[in-house]
C-alpha cells in the first residue's frame, strides 16, 4: 500500500508537490529544525502538511534531542 498523498487535506486539489529536507517545527516558543523529513505543499491553497511516518519521525526526534532542564545546586 502507498504512503503517497494525492490530495489536500484543506482544499482537495490533487496539485500536491512532495519536498525532502529541513522541516521546522516550533516548540515552546523555539523553532527546531528537523532533517530528512518528507513534507506535502498544496499548489492551490499552500498548506503545507505531513503524512503519519514523518510525522512519527518528527516525534521521535524531539523526543531524543528533548533539553533535560538545568539541575539546580542546592
Amino acid at each position: 500500500m502507498s504512503n503517497r498523498i494525492t490530495h489536500c487535506i484543506a482544499c482537495d486539489s490533487d496539485r500536491i508537490a512532495k519536498k525532502r529536507g529541513l522541516f521546522s517545527v516550533t516548540v515552546h516558543g523555539q523553532i527546531v529544525k528537523i532533517p530528512a523529513i518528507e513534507s506535502y505543499t498544496c499548489a492551490t491553497c499552500g498548506e503545507t502538511f505531513l503524512d503519519l511516518d514523518n510525522e512519527a519521525k518528527i516525534d521521535a526526534y524531539l523526543e531524543r534531542h528533548r533539553t533535560q532542564p538545568a539541575a539546580t545546586g542546592s
